[in-house]
């Protein structure tokens, strides 16, 4: 990109409004903008003028161009502009790149995503914490030109850094051309609303402007001839300066009395026709080394350029230097840009259709013998097929796996074009299908990936391939909700003779999981038992993970305890070198789960706090389901705010895989807990269209449920509440047994069975209780069971009792539920000051949960038995300023005064980049302020307040 150093003709509007942009940034109020503009309008002039002003401001600039043949590699821009590589010196910058090589994600089912165009939310999290990482550094600027050719995942980088941009001291500026391939950007900029972004449409030159700049370009001021001739850019830079350089090549233009005029009869020539004329004028070996650099693409290197060409780069040196000389090319770094992609464009048209297509596969050829990264062999062999015929197969065993690991569309799409060239019975066919399998299962296409496999198990004869294609069936069609098919999957696998004895084993304990996920818990138990056995006995870390797994979870559901406990803890002290990553990862989610429900809350936060970094590198369904588990921990003990801080942060991942349905459940349960009705009404309306098909998912379905029933009461109308519920738990939740999955709501089902008269149930759901605390012994189940033995026996003791426990758990708002059952009680033995005593313990625990709706409910309900409020109501959560930030909101605050970054506070607080990066967002919100400047010199401001200097 060229920098800049004076000012660009026509652009004064522009310029100005990036300056201030720029200067707003290095003050710490981060500002973004979209440059747009038709070609030849000075996009790229404009960015980099906007580049020498940043420099000149103290920010450091970074810079990358999207380039057409990268559409199909994710986060390629992104990557190119903030200097991703393996081989950096920089640990931060390797970082991204090894989680951008996702080998820990290589043949995960859907790591990519089940919708099209999916990106993973791993690299996005690790680009966005790099950049938090060099705004600590000092003031950044991000620009971006071309982004019509961007891929997809650059731009989700792109939006989440634009939609937090205040956050940082932080520039963004993206250029791109009003063209139909551009429609993803245009929605990008307009899905962001009113955030104070700003879009700079660079409209055409005006006639005066058009007449400087000729005056700049020929030395004098345009007569008239010229500038009837100017009048026909109709106010295209581009046109204007190709035109005046034209003329003076061919000495057109007289200087007389600093006037510039074009020779009489002089024929007005089109934009390609002076861009050739440009060409025309360079020896013929330059022309051959451009048109080659055309097809290598907007981005080569001169070392490249010799590869393909097979010339040794001090011979294209003055090649190199002739063509910039004349305005052609320039260099960026180590690679070599078009001036103008129109001046790349007409030379990529100029040659053949033919030998464009040898030029790229000779281009891949040179590229995969010079030990290119295989994305930058495969642009080229996306655009050389059918040519590239043996080399294509060839190079795809070669390189399949690794390919399918960062780009796996793009795989997909070659190993088809090998698949259709290939000779039916070349032999590599097994190793093709095999990788089309997995680059299916990686994108998402999870039906597809099981037929594949199961076409091509159906057809080779070689039977090392039997055991994997067996896999990828089993893996995709339990991924895809359909535990029944995967079943008999492992069945037949156990049964075979291709599958050698250690795979049989790790088969058996997948058919546990699969009996588990279909509610045949005793089956699943006997099952799992049997293989752990024989797994313990090979020393196979699979296989023993897996039954250590569902050997916990059947016993957690029914006995929930100690012996559940330590078997969870086994299987996730088997090493990560005996389990896959993402094997491991989801047991210690499933662990934390376990300590959430025992109220074992800091074994839950040290074990999520532990999980967070894996989770975040391997991403797919394990990101969405940590944010659940950390909004689950936070909701059960009183943290409403940070509840819905974690929701926020796992819903757009969620919605990706699967995952939204209890995230959008929990956050409509806070909401209908608040009193908050319209809020809650889109998160039901989603959760209901949702269809999270993911196993994982069908154990949090009792979220939506809870949702319904408090929706229901909401609403006036317990009956159908209790229906519900009543229903749920004689038949159970999708699969599994309602009452050891519901036996947290038996308090709820016995206080409505008795409103109903339905005491024989009530017992029934009593005996649940008391069975699951008598296992546990944990408070929080024994609350349970006090306050169900309470309710029936109307008993304020035993309600105090359960007041006691739950607030030992801690669990505030069944402790506030408990004292206002127990006051209703004490109120109707005409004890009015112990009831109103209650009434006001149970109000204020609703006040600091923000839980209007109860608070109303039970002020309400006690003033039916003459109870009067005497504690002020629930202060509601639309509140501004510092009284309205969280205990959590206020630590964040702390460490952005401190000058940590989101990723410094991250690793302090043991919570994720991404939930920092929601809570700063929310506490600028809340402090009516635009950067974190602003947090850290009110924090600053407000502990002198408090701590006053002594000489003061």
């Amino acid at each position: 990109m060229e920098h800049f150093v004076g000012r660009l003709v026509g652009r004064e509007v522009e310029t100005a409004t990036l300056k201030g942009l720029a200067a707003s940034a290095v003050s710490g109020a981060g500002q973004a903008a979209f440059v747009v503009g038709e070609a030849g309008m000075g996009k790229t002039a404009v960015l980099g003028l906007t580049a020498s002003m940043a420099e000149r401001a103290g920010m450091r600039v970074l810079h990358g161009a999207a380039q057409e043949l990268e559409q199909q590699f994710p986060f390629a821009l992104m990557s190119a502009c903030l200097g991703v590589d393996a081989t950096s010196a920089d640990v931060s910058r390797a970082r991204v790149a090894e989680v951008l090589r996702g080998d820990a994600r290589y043949g995960l089912p859907g790591a990519q995503g089940a919708s099209a165009g999916a990106v993973d939310f791993a690299t996005v999290e690790t680009m966005l914490a790099l950049v938090d990482e060099l705004c600590a550094q000092g003031p950044l600027a991000l620009l971006l030109d071309d982004l019509q050719w961007a891929d997809p995942a650059s731009l989700l980088v792109l939006q989440r850094l634009v939609r937090t941009v205040q956050q940082l001291p932080l520039l963004v500026v993206g250029a791109y051309r009003a063209v139909p391939e551009a429609r993803d950007v245009d929605r990008l900029y307009q899905s962001l609303g009113m955030r104070g972004q700003t879009v700079l449409k660079l409209a055409p030159l005006s006639p005066p402007a058009v007449s400087v700049l000729l005056d700049d370009l020929c030395g004098g001021k345009p007569g008239p001839r010229l500038r009837r001739m100017a009048d026909k850019a109709a106010g295209n830079p581009l046109y204007v300066r190709e035109l005046a350089a034209a003329l003076l090549r061919e000495e057109a233009i007289d200087l007389c009395g600093g006037i510039a005029e074009v020779t009489v009869g002089c024929p007005v020539p089109p934009l390609t026709t002076l861009i050739a004329h440009r060409l025309r004028y360079l020896r013929e070996e330059v022309l051959q080394a451009l048109r080659v650099a055309s097809v290598l693409g907007a981005g080569s290197t001169v070392a490249d350029l010799a590869t393909v060409l097979d010339r040794p780069t001090h011979e294209l040196l003055s090649i190199v230097a002739e063509a910039e000389a004349t305005g052609i090319l320039r260099e960026v770094g180590d690679r070599l840009v078009f001036r103008h992609d129109l001046i790349r464009h007409a030379l990529y048209s100029a040659v053949p259709g033919s030998v464009r297509a040898m030029l790229h596969l000779k281009t891949a050829q040179a590229l995969a013998g010079a030990g290119a990264a295989p994305e930058r062999v495969a642009e080229h062999l996306l655009v050389a097929a059918p040519a590239a015929g043996e080399f294509l197969t060839a190079w795809l065993v070669e390189s399949a796996a690794q390919l399918t690991t960062r780009a796996p569309a793009a795989a997909l799409q070659l190993i088809d074009q090998a698949l259709d060239l290939a000779d039916p019975h070349d032999p590599r066919q097994d190793h093709l299908q095999w990788h089309r399998a997995i680059a299916q299962l990686s994108c998402g296409h999870l039906a597809e990936a099981e037929e594949t496999a199961r076409c091509a198990l159906a057809r080779t004869h070689d039977l090392t391939w039997e055991c994997p294609l067996r896999w990828i069936i089993v893996h995709a069609a339990f991924a895809r909700g359909r535990p029944d098919l995967a079943l008999i999957e492992t069945r037949l696998a156990s049964a075979s003779k291709g599958v050698p004895a250690a795979e049989t084993i790790r088969f058996q304990a997948f058919s546990a999981m699969c009996l588990f996920a279909l509610g045949k818990l005793s089956q699943a138990e006997e099952v799992a038992a049997a293989t752990r056995c024989a797994a313990e006995a090979e020393d196979d870390g699979p296989a023993l993970a897996d039954s250590l797994h569902i050997l916990a979870a059947k016993r957690f559901l029914e006995a929930p305890g100690t012996q559940a406990l330590e078997l969870a803890q086994q299987a996730t002290r088997l090493t990560p070198r005996t389990i896959h990553p993402a094997q491991r990862i989801g047991l210690q989610l499933a662990l934390a789960n376990s300590y959430i429900e025992l109220d074992r809350n800091d074994d839950a936060h040290h074990t999520l706090a532990t999980t967070r970094k894996a989770a975040e590198h391997t991403g797919g369904v394990l990101l969405p389901w940590y944010h659940l588990s950390c909004a689950l921990l936070a909701f059960n003990s009183g943290r409403w705010d940070d509840a819905l801080t974690e929701i926020e942060a796992g819903l757009e991942p969620g919605e990706h895989f699967a995952m939204s349905r209890a995230l959008r459940a929990l956050a409509a349960i806070i909401a209908l807990h608040r009193g908050q009705p319209n809020t809650a009404s889109p998160h039901l309306t989603a959760a209901a269209a949702a269809t999270d098909t993911t196993t994982i998912a069908w154990f949090y379905e009792y979220l939506p449920l809870c949702a319904d029933v408090f929706a229901d009461e909401a609403q006036d109308n317990p009956e159908r509440a209790y229906t519900r519920l009543r229903a749920a738990f004689n038949h159970g939740v999708g699969h599994l047994p309602g009452q050891s999955i519901l036996c947290f709501l038996t308090p709820d089902l016995v206080r409505l069975a008795l409103a109903h008269g339905d005491t024989t149930n009530a017992h029934r759901y009593a005996r649940a209780a008391q069975a699951r605390a008598d296992h546990s012994n944990g408070p929080y189940h024994v609350g349970d069971a006090y306050r169900c033995q309470g309710l029936l026996a109307q008993d304020p003791d035993l309600l105090l009792e359960a007041a006691r426990c739950y607030h030992h758990a801690p669990r505030p708002l069944n402790e506030a539920h408990s004292y206002t059952d127990a006051a209703h009680l004490l109120a109707q033995r005409h004890m009015p000051r112990e009831a109103n005593t209650l009434l006001d313990k149970a109000l204020t625990i609703y006040n600091r949960l923000d839980a209007a709706w109860h608070a109303a409910r039970a002020t309400s309900r006690l003033h039916t038995v003459a109870v009067r409020q005497t504690t002020r109501r629930p202060r509601g959560s639309s509140r501004q300023g510092w009284e309205a930030l969280t205990n959590t909101e206020r630590v964040v605050a702390d460490h952005v005064a401190a000058g940590h970054s989101n990723p410094e506070i991250a690793a302090r607080m043991g919570i994720s980049r991404r939930t920092v990066s929601t809570h700063v967002s929310h506490i600028l919100r809340k402090l009516r302020m635009t950067s974190r400047v602003e947090i850290a010199a009110d924090v600053i401001r407000r502990q002198n307040q408090d701590h006053p200097h002594p000489m003061d």
